[in-house]
Formats: structure tokens, sequence, C-alpha cells
């Protein structure tokens, strides 16, 4: 199976992240687009819309919907997630407003730009095929969830990418329908092929090698993926998508904190919600971001309380989806517990009340 559903990082680690986050230079204004794809999936006519874009946390992805539903795997059993629940939100304010949710498993912030260079994508050297399962630096393949599997999605891609069938929903600021606002989610799955990469190149030295390149190579590549995509997404460029509505960036939680030997530093996840707060946010007036790490990795009265909010909020705990590891019983699926699907939903929602384009 090519792909890898959601962000699954499963490694353990008794060191520390070491380096420094890169800075990031966003020259967004400088981007030339590439016209919008002609045929890809818009909203319907008429009615208010939302669009949501990113990996399998958008998508509304479960370890163990999965297991029941192989091989047809309808998206129709991942609709209890964090951007129907937002939808709901929504609901009361436009009223019947749809969720076109685009995202996609295993998507990494290559993958959601795609291979158009007028778009800050690449063409891919890095091949589809085994062994090279990285889907690192070099993979600029969208959905390979789908395009790779072909297992189904909620709406869109159509053989492009995410960013492709946004800009073409937003049809350059004349799109068929009202966009209200767009989430976004992505990265985790940048981080998972770093790790499958050290663990090949480097099978004795797998730690030092992940947190080596995390914060002089991975990040720095999300990061400025991330820039390009909302660049697009705004641009008045040909092409672009010309919007002025609320965007809202959804940042990091760290389900494996507490997974020993050692888990996995929680200074990761807040040194990536840091940059989104202080180097992404300050170049989008349109951008909030929801932060759910205070939350999932809540631990003011000490590492127990950690552990207890992610058996809540996350599947960590769930004894159908367990993969053997230590703690016993707390080695599950990374993934939102469906309370945790709907605390993001209300991070979210908060995030967008405080939106100032709303």
């Amino acid at each position: 199976m090519r792909a890898t559903h959601g962000f699954a990082v499963s490694f353990r680690s008794r060191g520390r992240m070491t380096g420094c986050l890169m800075a990031l230079a966003l020259a967004v204004s400088a981007l030339v687009f590439a016209p919008a794809a002609a045929n890809a999936e818009g909203p319907p006519p008429g009615g208010p819309v939302y669009v949501a874009l990113g990996d399998s946390i958008s998508y509304g992805y479960s370890a163990q919907k999965f297991n029941e539903n192989f091989p047809t795997e309808s998206p129709s059993r991942f609709e209890e997630g964090v951007v129907n629940f937002f939808n709901k939100d929504l609901s009361k304010v436009d009223k019947g407003i749809t969720a076109i949710n685009l995202a996609c498993p295993g998507e990494t912030s290559n993958g959601l730009i795609g291979e158009n260079p007028l778009l800050g994508g690449q063409i891919s050297t890095e091949s589809e095929a085994p062994p090279a399962l990285f889907q690192g630096p070099g993979d600029w393949h969208p959905c390979a969830y789908h395009n790779a599997d072909g297992f189904p999605l909620h709406a869109g891609l159509k053989g492009k990418s995410q960013l492709e069938d946004l800009l073409a929903i937003l049809n350059e600021g004349h799109p068929a329908a009202p966009v209200k606002a767009i989430t976004l989610n992505i990265g985790n799955n940048d981080v998972l092929g770093l790790l499958a990469q050290c663990k090949v190149e480097f099978p004795t030295e797998v730690n030092a090698c992940v947190f080596g390149r995390v914060s002089t190579i991975t990040i720095p590549r999300i990061l400025a993926n991330i820039g390009a995509v909302l660049g697009a997404i705004d641009s008045t460029a040909p092409g672009g998508g010309h919007y002025t509505g609320p965007i809202i960036l959804l940042g990091a939680y760290n389900p494996l904190a507490r997974v020993s030997p050692g888990g996995v530093p929680d200074a990761l996840a807040e040194g990536v919600n840091k940059q989104f707060e202080t180097t992404i946010a300050p170049l989008f007036p349109n951008l909030t971001v929801a932060n759910p790490f205070p939350v999932f990795n809540k631990k003011k009265k000490g590492l127990a309380e950690e552990q207890e909010k992610i058996c809540k909020y996350t599947e960590m705990c769930n004894p159908n989806v367990q993969q053997g590891g230590e703690p016993a019983g707390k080695d599950g699926d990374v993934h939102p517990s469906l309370t945790g699907y709907k605390e993001l939903a209300k991070l979210i929602k908060k995030a967008w009340e405080a939106n100032p384009a709303k």
C-alpha cells in the first residue's frame, strides 16, 4: 500500500531536537500563477461554501474506521471529523453552507501544492514506486492515497493537487458560490517521510538523523510550502485565488509525547506552532492560527495530566488499534478521537471568530 494514511509518526527517541528553526522569507508577491484547472471539482452553484485543505486530520480519518471499512473506504464513513463539526458552526451564521473537503490522508506539504512549478511546486524526482516511499523533498506527487492507492476522497483532485482544485473553485475571485472560509492543516507527513528515510539511510542512528534534519530541512520546507499555498490563495495575479476571506491554519499537537522510551519532545510541535504564529501569520492579514497543543498536551499538573489529555483527545489509548509498544495500551492511533475532532472544531471556530476578514 503506497500511502501512509495520515500523520502516523511512530518514532521513539531519547534525544532532544537540536538546532533552531530556520528563518523564513516568503516573496509571495513575486510568484506567477498558472491558470486554474478547468476540470477541477467546484462548489455547487448558489449557496455559500467552506473549503478545507489538508491531510488525514482534515479528512476525518481514524485507523479503526479505515480497518473496519477496508478495502472500499467510502468517504461517507469519515464524516465525523473537524471539517464537518466546524461546518455545523458556520451553518449557524450562513444558512445552507456546504463544506468542500479536499483533504487527502497522507498528504505532504509538497503534494498539496503538486508538480506545477508556477504554483511553487516541482516535477517529482522521487518515484511513486517502492522502495522510494519517503515522500521527501523530491516527491511532489499529489495525494498518493487517491492517485496511487485508488481510495476515494470527499471531493476534488481529479488528477490535480488540492491547491489547483482550490484555485479552480476560487476562479480568480469569481467563484460559482461565495467562499466563506478556508481551513488548512499540513506538515505532519513531511515529518513521517523524514522518519522513513532516516530508517533506511541510518538504521542505527535514526533519532540523530531525524532530529538533525527536522529543524534544518523539514520544518523550513513545511513553512515555505505553506507560504506558497497562502500566497497563491490570496494573490491577485492571473491564476491566483484573489481571496480576501478568512483562512484558518491548524497547528500541531504531539500524540507521542508520553510514549516510551523517551517519547517525542513537545518542543517539536511547540516550535512549529510558534513559527505559524510569528512567521506565517504576520504575512497574511486574513489568516489566524488555531493551536491545539495547549489542549491536547495540557500538563499544568504534570506529565500524568498530559497522558490523560492525549488519551482523551486522540486514539492513542483506543484498545482496537494498539501497535504493541509501550506504555501498554497507549500506543494506538495518533489521530483525534471523536472528542478530539470536536475540540479541534471549537479551536478553529475561535480562530475564525477572531479573524479580521470574517
